[in-house]
């Protein structure tokens, strides 16, 4: 194979529409329990809803696999000016929009628990921490769309990828398998060791915590690439992508029925990843199945749409909330609905033509296509 269709961008359709399932199970985290309440208690749906935060470890994983697929695989040093760009144009514009959606109704609700005059200030200091991307680092500042934590997360990604991936790219496949378990373990170490000494809101979202999961998303994209640079085609692929998938479920559902006794922070800082990985090496074989079947394009567009899915369900619940239709079993599916459908519209109205317009007047020129920046935010 020839360097130049060796660093060629893979197709990605199947983990665009994974984003999507991703998303669609952290929406379920947030209202099932609000919709249903004590009538699913204890059930296995239950306990496999209650563990709808993880999708946040997959994101976080699937972003350093992406980035590194999109900017690393060519060799040549990352045009830093060009990738901030690309990353705010991606992020930012609808990060905007839906906390300025969400503002009202937190300050109303502190109005109402506090009074005006604490509820105003507390609320425009908890604004402009998040303007600045800061809600992650400080527990005592989150609050408006309380999902979007994760971007601040991201945001310390995005910093610091264009020296940690450059220098996890140089690593080979022995060195490769070495620093993931090294990284894996260190970084549930850490979390084990922070937990008891800091509050739960610090340990679950604090961005440091997350970086290994970031980590290991860009490992397992320089060990899959060199796979493919040593065996261009393998008759035995699809066995292994059908066991990957097997051995993934398995842990999940292992996971789900006795995920109750494992710790919260330690499930939410990336201790998942392998099964994640596994998934996601075995969705990017992309001539086999199941990436064929999730390549389909109304699965695509609501994979590229997932990002809006994921900042717009919490406005749209604060508004049925408002209304005293959060407990509705009936209006429910009305719920889902608006949100999906506001997020496929933002994609189109909103996202794309503000990130092109932003690109432009930055006159920056990313090697993101709109869905590899859609996968990599």
């Amino acid at each position: 194979m020839s360097t130049a269709l060796n660093n060629r961008p893979e197709k990605i359709h199947a983990l665009t529409s994974l984003r999507f399932f991703a998303a669609f199970y952290v929406v379920l985290f947030h209202t099932v329990p609000l919709v249903f309440g004590d009538r699913m208690q204890a059930t296995l749906t239950q306990r496999a809803i209650s563990l709808g935060y993880v999708s946040v470890s997959f994101f976080f994983l699937l972003s350093g696999y992406i980035l590194a697929m999109v900017y690393l695989r060519s060799g040549r040093p990352i045009d830093k000016r060009n990738f901030y760009s690309a990353r705010f144009a991606r992020v930012y514009p609808l990060f905007l929009v839906t906390l300025l959606a969400d503002t009202p109704f937190v300050l109303l609700s502190r109005a109402y628990q506090y009074g005006w005059s604490s509820a105003i200030p507390r609320t425009v200091a908890t604004f402009g921490a998040h303007v600045l991307m800061l809600q992650a680092w400080l527990p005592g500042i989150r609050g408006i769309d309380q999902p979007n934590w994760s971007l601040s997360v991201e945001t310390l990604f995005y910093l610091i990828f264009p020296f940690i991936g450059v220098l996890l790219w140089r690593l080979r496949t022995w060195q490769i398998w070495l620093t993931s378990a090294l990284v894996w373990i260190c970084g549930q170490i850490a979390v084990t060791i922070v937990t008891p000494h800091v509050l739960i809101t610090t340990s679950k979202f604090h961005p440091l915590l997350h970086v290994c999961t970031f980590s290991l998303g860009i490992l397992l994209a320089r060990w899959q690439t060199l796979q493919r640079q040593k065996h261009q085609t393998s008759p035995k692929r699809g066995v292994s992508v059908a066991i990957a998938l097997f051995v993934a479920f398995a842990a999940f559902a292992v996971v789900i029925e006795w995920g109750s006794s494992l710790p919260v922070s330690n499930l939410n800082a990336g201790l998942l990843s392998p099964i994640f990985g596994l998934v996601i090496w075995a969705c990017s074989a992309n001539r086999r199945l199941p990436a064929r079947l999730l390549s389909a394009k109304w699965l695509v567009v609501l994979g590229e749409a997932s990002f809006g899915l994921y900042l717009i369900q919490m406005p749209v619940l604060h508004l049925f909330e408002a209304l005293h239709w959060e407990h509705s079993l009936i209006l429910f599916p009305a719920y889902l609905v608006i949100c999906i459908g506001l997020s496929v519209l933002s994609f189109y109205l909103l996202e794309t033509p503000v990130r092109k317009w932003i690109l432009r007047r930055l006159q920056a020129h990313p090697k993101e296509t709109m869905e590899t920046a859609s996968d990599a935010q």
